[in-house]
């Protein structure tokens, strides 16, 4: 993998995410296996800003949803942080990325660094797509946060905007199936999150 691509080594990490390959776990637990999961690796994910920085929190609808309450907890308290979602969905014919939701004001000259909210990359698709996103919105610097992604998927994110992109991910899984999730992964995280697998 790139330089710009870190996979966090972190026993706690490691076992959270072991927890999250059994499918059969009710979604109240896996929204707090991910929210602590979060917590863990937010250490590693946040960088000093100066002071009179705006930082943005991008979050990736609707799975990212589960991630930005311990990621802003994890900030430091007198982090001037703005919130904004990105409604980007994968389509399951072809693969691409559709997005369907996208309120981004104009951008602060303060905020000059974004940080993704995603937890999985599979195919790396949506997440390229919320990249290009920011660098047309002004943003100078990127960081994609997620818990898991599959070598190709995070490779392709990773170079989409090299010079101004930064990954930071829990886990690293190798393949995809044929539906375009990761191998052997950890499922459809948002069916998981929300109980919606059987609709």
């Amino acid at each position: 993998m790139t330089s710009n691509i870190t996979q966090v080594n972190d026993p706690k990490a490691s076992q959270i995410i072991s927890q999250l390959r059994d499918e059969s776990l009710r979604p109240v637990i896996v929204r707090q296996l991910v929210r602590d999961l979060t917590t863990i690796l937010s250490k590693h994910v946040i960088k000093p800003f100066d002071k009179d920085e705006q930082i943005a929190v991008i979050v990736i609808l609707r799975s990212g949803l589960s991630m930005a309450d311990s990621f802003l907890a994890a900030l430091p308290e007198d982090t001037d942080a703005v919130v904004h979602h990105l409604g980007l969905f994968r389509e399951k014919e072809s693969l691409r990325p559709v997005e369907y939701y996208n309120k981004l004001p104009h951008k602060s000259p303060k905020i000059h660094r974004a940080y993704i909210l995603d937890p999985l990359v599979a195919t790396g698709g949506t997440t390229t797509a919320a990249i290009h996103i920011m660098k047309e919105w002004g943003i100078e610097h990127v960081t994609l946060f997620s818990l898991l992604g599959s070598a190709i998927g995070l490779q392709k994110a990773a170079s989409a905007w090299p010079e101004g992109t930064d990954i930071v991910v829990g886990a690293v899984d190798k393949g995809l199936d044929e539906r375009g999730y990761i191998k052997p992964g950890i499922g459809d995280i948002g069916d998981r999150l929300f109980g919606t697998a059987l609709e």
